[in-house]
């Protein structure tokens, strides 16, 4: 199977090195016959995951090898990842450091060993990487959620003409500065604290109670972006409260909108694999509406070929939300300079 699975990929191999991309899923198990397994290539490391408990006896020796003749890599690891259960290293005994990725020509560092499922750069988000390389020439862009700020990074590259990266992981900003400053951006802004307190501000609305008395609340004044990207985690807690891409996606997408330029746009993520494409899209037509802000445009963007679906809706959603040129009403925070961080 995972010879059948190389063998169509031989094509998109051939594109990804004449596109420097060296970091794509070779094998994806969930549609292409053994679910809870995985094989990714990251630059000269391939990364196999187990999720489930295994129904072939594999021998991690042959597999490198494997790897190492067909992908190109200098190592394999595999790691064990169970539901409720501390990540199990199975091979080999000590995981590899650090390595630098391409993707469209751009660099990325990656570890294979930490608490993440990914080593740094989620490889079914290309595909929103890719639209953001074409359609942020000039473009004020906030990046929430923004994780080692891989689309931050991508945004700049298509033009963006400022970009502010949120997410309250600080050794996961220090990863995106790093990556910033390898591919030598000058226009990327880091913020490290929840979304919730953020979105309030730069929204215009008043923080909460609970938020003027904590000490540590980041202060950031009112502004509008072009572009807003949305990937908040399936489920999540805070002191601000819990993400719920399920059941309260609108808590996130209205502030946005609030704070969205005209004819600005919101790529809004969701991976949960519960919530389908078109419950997705109906949730976000109805909160720009009852926002008075309804969508012109809903753009779908399919995660790339090496992330084959079991059918037309994948458990990765991302829309492109397209607004108007004007705001119904006027109103709208103002258009004041990027903050300082």
């Amino acid at each position: 199977m995972l010879r059948e699975a190389w063998h169509r990929r031989q094509a998109d191999a051939v594109s990804w090195r004449q596109q420097k991309t060296d970091c794509f899923r070779v094998f994806h198990g969930s549609s292409e016959g053994v679910p809870g397994l995985c094989l990714d290539r990251y630059g000269s490391l391939a990364l196999l995951q187990v999720f489930r408990p295994l129904v072939l006896d594999l021998d991690w020796d042959v597999l490198e090898r494997w790897c190492q003749e067909n992908l190109g890599v200098a190592q394999l690891v595999v790691w064990q990842r169970r539901t409720g259960q501390s990540p199990q290293l199975l091979y080999p005994e000590s995981a590899p450091e650090p390595v630098w990725v391409q993707e469209m020509g751009q660099t990325f560092k990656v570890e294979a060993h930490h608490r993440g499922q990914d080593p740094h750069l989620f490889l079914d988000l290309r595909c929103a990487r890719r639209y953001l390389r074409h359609h942020c020439q000039k473009a004020r862009v906030l990046n929430l959620f923004s994780y080692t700020c891989a689309a931050g990074i991508a945004a700049e590259a298509g033009g963006a003409s400022q970009v502010m990266n949120v997410d309250f992981s600080q050794a996961a900003l220090r990863r995106g500065e790093e990556n910033a400053e390898a591919n030598g951006c000058k226009r990327q802004h880091f913020c490290c604290e929840e979304v919730y307190p953020i979105l309030w501000q730069l929204a215009g609305r008043p923080l909460p109670a609970r938020a003027r008395k904590r000490p540590q609340t980041r202060r950031v004044p009112a502004r509008q972006y072009d572009l807003v990207f949305l990937d908040p985690p399936a489920l999540a807690k805070g002191f601000f409260g819990s993400v719920d891409v399920k059941n309260d996606y609108q808590s996130l997408f209205k502030p946005c909108i609030e704070l969205l330029a005209p004819g600005g746009r919101i790529v809004a993520c969701n991976n949960l694999a519960g919530v389908s494409e078109e419950e997705f899209r109906s949730t976000l037509e109805r909160c720009a509406l009852k926002a008075g802000r309804p969508t012109e445009r809903i753009r779908r963007l399919l995660p790339e070929s090496d992330f084959p679906a079991l059918d037309s809706d994948p458990p990765l959603k991302v829309l492109v939300c397209e607004f108007a040129s004007a705001i119904r009403g006027g109103g709208g925070p103002p258009r004041g300079p990027a903050p300082k961080e």
